[in-house]
């Protein structure tokens, strides 16, 4: 008897546990429900809420410092996400899941880095090393309408290529249970890299930048560009330029020195561009 009584009061504390833990954010239970690497597109499954719905909406914003949406991010920058959805039927309360990834399917990889959990949310990294911002309680929608504390992401590196950002919401009806009359609904954004012009130079332009990285100066060499005027513009990693110089082609081999001397240590991007379309190199300043 003792045995089992033993036995019926662990089976309820383990399942106690697991109920509270995912109140607190299916994370903590090593659940990824963002839709990203490694993970379910909606918070159903066995034991848990219902699933995707379209009784359910949420949407991602990204953005500037300015307080515009944008589509493109510049490495190194600051940028805030929002987070909003709705539910049809008006249910009181709601959780999320969120994360940022670069690359494609089994090969995506954490980008960029948010700076601290908002309000009631925390941060987990699963374990496929996805840094993923979720609820910590369960967050209060009004009417229907749900607003996730908005929170700062700094975007990846130089040469990172596009970020897709992921996000599930899942309205709950509060009761204390996880059921089917709690619904989900996952989406994602894309945003590319902002050094990505409308087209790219030619390819048969060979571009070279070296030494690389540089100390006091670095030279760019262009060859087989046609003959006029290209214009090179140095990017910090914050988005400002930092330089501006222009290289003579004709048609040949041409080369230019750019001095960087003063320039603070850490990575660059220099644009060589001409009538809308350019190359992007990256440079390390020692």
């Amino acid at each position: 008897m003792k045995k089992r009584i033993l036995l019926l009061t662990l089976t309820s504390g383990i399942g106690f546990l697991a109920f509270s833990s995912y109140t607190s954010g299916p994370g903590l239970n090593f659940q990824n429900c963002t839709g990203a690497k490694g993970s379910a597109t909606s918070c159903g499954g066995g034991g848990c809420h219902g699933g995707n719905s379209t009784a359910t909406t949420v949407s991602i914003e990204v953005d500037s410092a300015g307080g515009v949406a944008v589509t493109k991010y510049r490495p190194g920058v600051t940028y805030t996400v929002k987070i909003t959805g709705t539910n049809s039927s008006s249910l009181s309360h709601f959780g999320f899941e969120y994360t940022a990834v670069s690359g494609s399917g089994s090969s995506q990889t954490q980008a960029g880095t948010v700076n601290g959990a908002p309000a009631n949310c925390h941060i987990t990294t699963n374990i496929t090393g996805l840094q993923i911002v979720e609820h910590s309680m369960p967050l209060t929608g009004t009417s229907g309408a749900y607003t996730v504390p908005s929170f700062t992401w700094t975007a990846p590196a130089l040469g990172t290529g596009t970020v897709t950002m992921y996000c599930t919401l899942n309205a709950v009806n509060f009761d204390g249970g996880a059921d089917a009359a709690d619904v989900s609904r996952n989406t994602s954004i894309t945003l590319n890299e902002g050094f990505v012009g409308v087209s790219e130079l030619p390819q048969d332009i060979a571009i070279k930048a070296f030494p690389n990285p540089a100390t006091n100066q670095f030279s760019i060499k262009m060859e087989g560009a046609g003959t006029g005027v290209y214009n090179i513009n140095v990017y910090d990693m914050s988005g400002r330029i930092v330089a501006t110089q222009s290289i003579h082609a004709n048609g040949g081999t041409t080369e230019t020195v750019i001095n960087c001397s003063t320039w603070p240590k850490g990575y660059y991007g220099v644009q060589i561009a001409q009538n809308g379309a350019q190359r992007v190199l990256p440079v390390v300043k020692l």
